[in-house]
Formats: structure tokens, sequence, C-alpha cells
């Protein structure tokens, strides 16, 4: 049996830093393989987050194999990789933000989980620094309050004028940015004005936004507990020659 052989080094030296011995998925099954008991629900989480690493290192541009971040230590599974520990829902859920908010390549797990809590808390300082490997993590004391969140992008780059309206979801302004950043890159998210709720009276926001989303996000933005509305995420683009 042929395997993928990685000398082992640091869990935090990169995406494409791995260690240990791996089977050859082109080779053919052996005797010798090790067995893993899984459910049909476990082997569609692991699909999901591979789905989703292949599809944000393309979208971003970043030059690191995929398949070699499902091989590496994480300090995100507690020092697992995410071939194995993603088959469990907790892990798939972190893999599935960690990747969907471009926030590096590790992070702590409880930093991700307070991300995907709904708990209570200020809106004080954001609770944590996303983005390139190598940032900070500060755990929060509590999870963040979710709310509804809306921005407004207006810039000129490469020869077009771009327009763009994006509300949902978070429990902070700086998720928001990470959202914008990872969509319509980092100029946008540089120049994204974000705000708790929408401005109804905002002429570009009425302008873009459809009536019926506009009513119900106006409606939706006075609800107390945005957990049972989690899945708002909307994004509208007008691209004009400039």
């Amino acid at each position: 049996m042929n395997a993928v052989t990685i000398v082992r080094g640091d869990t935090d030296a990169g995406p494409n830093a791995f260690g240990g011995c791996y089977e050859d998925p082109l080779d053919a099954d052996s005797i010798g393989d090790i067995a893993v008991t899984t459910s049909r629900r476990g082997l569609t989480r692991l699909a999901l987050v591979a789905a989703e690493t292949g599809a944000r290192f393309q979208r971003e541009g970043l030059g690191h194999d995929p398949m070699a971040w499902m091989l590496a230590p994480r300090t995100l599974f507690g020092g697992g990789i995410a071939v194995e520990a993603c088959l469990e829902r907790k892990h798939c859920l972190r893999a599935v933000l960690l990747h969907g908010l471009s926030l590096g390549f590790d992070a702590p797990a409880q930093a991700i989980d307070a991300l995907l809590a709904d708990g209570s808390g200020d809106d004080g300082e954001d609770h944590w620094a996303g983005g390139a490997q190598g940032r900070s993590w500060e755990v929060p004391r509590s999870s963040r309050r979710l709310r509804l969140y809306s921005a407004i992008i207006v810039m000129a780059r490469g020869g077009e004028l771009l327009n763009a309206f994006h509300a949902s979801v978070a429990p902070s302004a700086a998720v928001v940015r990470e959202r914008i950043r990872a969509r319509l890159g980092s100029a946008a998210a540089a120049q994204a004005e974000i705000r708790i709720g929408v401005d109804p009276d905002c002429p570009m926001t009425l302008g873009m936004v459809p009536p019926a989303i506009l009513e119900t996000l106006i409606r939706d933005g006075r609800r107390r507990r945005w957990s049972i509305a989690a899945g708002i995420d909307i994004t509208v683009e007008q691209r004009l020659p400039s």
C-alpha cells in the first residue's frame, strides 16, 4: 500500500503544513486499511466541509492546497484533522464558519463557538480579530447577541462603478465586514458603511433592494432574538462602467 508521508511540523505552521502518514486515496483498498465507522450524515458533513474549503481557497485566490488543510492538525479541532473531526456536527459547524467568514486557517474552538452561539452580551469592542493567519484571537467573556446589520458600498475599481447593499444577521459589525471582504474584496470591505438595522430612508437602499425584501428587513429589524432568523444574508450588487 502506498501512502502519503508528510514530515511532522508545528500545527500553526500554515494551511499546507500537516503531519503523519495518510493512505493514498488513488490506491486500491488494502486489508491493512483502518476502518472508520460513521453515518451517512457524518459523510455529508465531511463533504460539506471539503466543498467549503475548496470554494473559499478558489474564491480568495489562495495559493494553498485544500486537501492539505483537510489533513493538517488544527487547534480548531483540538489538534485533530478535518477528515476525522468533521464527521461530528460541532466540528463541521466550526469549519464551515471559519471558511465562510474567512477567519484565517485556524482558530481556537472557543472563539468560533462564541460566534455560533446566540448569547447575551453588550456590543462593545469586537471580541475577535479574524483574517490572515497569525492574528490574535480573544475569547469573549460572553457570546455576543445576534443583530441585523446592513452596509452600503460605493466605489470605483477596474473601470467600473460598484454599488452594493448587504444585510445579514451577525454577532458584531466585524463579522459583517469579513463577509463583505470574502465576497467583494478587501477594498469593498474597507469602504463599507455598516450600521445596525436598515435605514428605510436611504436613497441607495430604496433603489437597490426590492420592496418586499426591504419591508421584511425593516420589520424583522425589530426582533429581540435573532436566533430564529439567523439565516438572513442578502447582497445586492450593481456594476456600471465608470
